[in-house]
């Protein structure tokens, strides 16, 4: 059953952006000072918009604190920033809102180069940081893709696998993985979780593209909603549409709504779970579908 709709980041109707940021060459201090304390403005004003129209699934901008993870930025900013993150936490369980990041494609933990994956763990280090700076709970997750298949896919997973399980538990019980539309399919990703215990996010249009079929959401739900344990919240999907003339796994700008009508409809009833919608109209495509889930005869979201 649909408990919550989420969007991504950006908060259209109000015009919010949390990803201002510099060139490296004009990262010095008080310019990082600056883009912080303003990418920190606008994310209180999305998470104070969230709130006035009950929205209670966001994703954070990976983007809110410009080059977190390089040594150029050596700014304590989770301190010399804690009032407002503090404010900003209590917005949160006012909301309440379920807090959620998702690190980008160069986050893999099962690269062959010791380099890579070392940069890594420092990029869902400060991820991790940020919720805790939040004081979000355990049920604001970091998603995170396997990675590649490097030549030898089962070699790839071997070392997903041996990474995840050298992390701290501070970090391990943040992240949960997500199948992708190239590589590792859900059954993969399914395979990771069983090895690590890490919770599985189902993803639709990447599941469609990897596998060609539709029914995958009755096929896959019952057996990722299976891998979140009470203390990981309830489970979390995302779902997106395809682009028309798009290159294929590109978003479109609203949610089909027959398409997920028909999802919800293979969506296990006995389960609530939260859906991350990820299209380029955001907050705006959320509030339509809601609108017509809330007109229609289906369940209706909170």
């Amino acid at each position: 059953m649909l408990r919550h709709l989420g969007y991504v980041a950006m908060c259209l109707t109000i015009g919010s952006a949390t990803n201002r940021t510099c060139r490296l060459k004009n990262a010095t201090p008080e310019r990082l000072r600056e883009l912080i304390a303003s990418n920190l403005d606008e994310l209180e004003r999305a998470l104070r918009f969230n709130v006035e129209n009950g929205v209670h699934l966001y994703r954070v901008s990976s983007e809110l604190i410009p080059f977190a993870s390089h040594p150029i930025n050596t700014i304590p900013w989770w301190d010399e920033f804690a009032d407002r993150f503090a404010r900003m936490a209590a917005i949160l369980r006012e909301g309440p809102i379920r807090a959620t990041m998702h690190p980008g494609q160069f986050t893999v933990l099962n690269s062959n180069n010791p380099r890579v994956v070392a940069s890594a763990i420092e990029e869902i280090q400060w991820h991790v940081r940020l919720l805790d700076a939040l004081e979000t709970g355990p049920s604001s997750k970091i998603i995170i893709h396997v990675g590649g298949a490097f030549g030898d896919k089962s070699a790839a997973m071997d070392r997903f696998a041996s990474v995840v399980g050298d992390l701290p538990e501070s970090f391990r019980k943040r992240i949960v993985i997500e199948n992708d539309e190239h590589v590792y399919a859900i059954e993969d990703v399914l395979e990771l979780s069983a090895r690590t215990g890490l919770p599985v996010i189902y993803d639709n249009l990447h599941d469609r593209i990897h596998s060609g079929r539709d029914d995958g959401p009755g096929r896959w739900l019952p057996h990722a909603f299976a891998t979140w344990k009470p203390e990981d919240g309830v489970p979390k999907v995302h779902f997106s549409s395809q682009a028309d003339g798009g290159r294929v796994g590109a978003h479109s700008d609203f949610i089909d709504a027959e398409e997920f009508a028909r999802y919800l409809d293979m969506a296990p009833r006995e389960t609530a779970f939260d859906c991350m919608l990820e299209c380029k109209q955001k907050d705006i495509a959320l509030f339509q579908l809601r609108n017509g889930l809330v007109g229609s005869a289906l369940r209706k979201p909170s």
